[in-house]
């Protein structure tokens, strides 16, 4: 069939599968934020439970001087 003649349910179905694309391509922007995000917050967790290991530490050695 030629480009000149096209028919309408035709581009619906290309505007349909471009809406698609769309929707799934910023899904996947989303997750991938979400997933640095989380990783960020990940690891400020991670170095705010060495810095109280590290406060425990001194204080053990504090107390065992005692």
């Amino acid at each position: 069939m030629p480009w000149g003649s096209s028919t309408p349910s035709g581009w619906i179905s290309v505007v349909i599968e471009l809406i698609i694309l769309v929707i799934l391509i910023f899904g996947i922007y989303q997750v991938n934020r979400t997933l640095n995000e989380l990783k960020l917050e990940l690891n400020n967790l991670k170095n705010t439970l060495e810095e109280v290991k590290k406060n425990t530490e001194e204080t053990r050695r504090k107390l065992e001087e005692v």
